[in-house]
């Protein structure tokens, strides 16, 4: 189990209390149950910061679509369940913001930072973070998966801008993203681009100046995560390449047959081949080889 997974598990019966007293009255399920629909991210912040409500909500509508509002709960008794803002969604949807005034443990967020798009040939670095939010978001079970994934992008951009993050840590993404970069993505509605903060990107240079790519966050849409390989002359393109094929299987909904062909041209026959993560060889995943 991942250490981020096991600081969630550890805090889970304290938002599951926020939860349970501040959204409306309603009771929180529990994050392991098979019903619930929790996800939760990591805003990183340089110094202990809890969102204001009413920037809060301004913030959000200037993400969301018309048909998504925020609402801003009461917040729950500070003594009992420390530094929280509980929240709504309409139409359906609740989650909370919980202070942390630490670090995210064992520098998990800054080693996840090599992993976001945003870093890749930008220079960019994470600052110093000395304390986060956690972000968590339950949606009805009748919300689609992206539609899930895009709200909660939403609510991760309106807490960074207003707070001024120097990171967001997106864990089941496997990266922490500059601000910036994901304030920027998070308005775009085309799912290529939501795609680049809903997976991180392991690159490996090769001796020979040829590049591997591995995604990082595909589980998420219960799709396997990409391996491309790309020689030297195709390395330009492999970044590019990398997420137009993703965005190709999240469209699709499933993931491609053993043999199957993709390219970049309606001539090209790239064939796909199931074979072990080079990250944890228990996991298949699919591989296609550049020309």
């Amino acid at each position: 189990m991942s250490r981020w997974r096991t600081q969630w598990l550890t805090l889970a019966p304290i938002l599951v209390g926020i939860l349970g007293t501040a959204a409306g009255g309603r009771a929180a399920p529990a994050p392991e149950a098979k019903e619930a629909k929790t996800k939760f991210a990591f805003v990183l912040l340089a110094k202990p910061r809890l969102p204001d409500g009413k920037e809060l909500v301004r913030a959000f509508a200037s993400f969301a679509s018309k048909e998504c509002q925020l609402r801003v709960e009461p917040a729950a008794d500070p003594k009992k369940h420390g530094e929280a803002l509980a929240f709504d969604l309409t139409p359906g949807g609740y989650g909370v913001i919980a202070l942390m005034p630490t670090p995210v443990p064992k520098r998990e967020a800054d080693d996840a930072a090599a992993l976001s798009v945003s870093s890749i040939g930008t220079g960019w670095k994470l600052a110093p973070h000395t304390a986060h939010l956690i972000v968590t978001l339950t949606d009805p079970a009748t919300v689609s998966t992206t539609d899930k994934l895009a709200r909660l992008t939403w609510v991760l951009a309106a807490v960074a801008k207003v707070t001024n993050a120097v990171g967001i840590y997106w864990g089941d993404a496997g990266a922490t993203h500059d601000p910036k970069f994901f304030i920027r993505v998070a308005k775009d509605t085309e799912l290529a681009a939501r795609l680049m903060l809903w997976t991180g990107v392991s690159a490996v240079r090769k001796p020979d100046g040829g590049i591997s790519l591995l995604s990082t966050g595909m589980k998420q849409l219960g799709l396997p995560e990409l391996l491309l390989e790309a020689p030297k002359k195709s390395a330009g393109q492999a970044l590019e390449t990398f997420f137009n094929l993703l965005t190709y299987v999240a469209k699709r909904g499933k993931a491609l047959p053993e043999g199957d062909t993709v390219g970049r041209t309606a001539d090209e026959r790239l064939p796909v081949h199931y074979v072990p993560s080079p990250a944890d060889p228990q996991e298949k995943v699919w591989r296609v080889e550049l020309k």
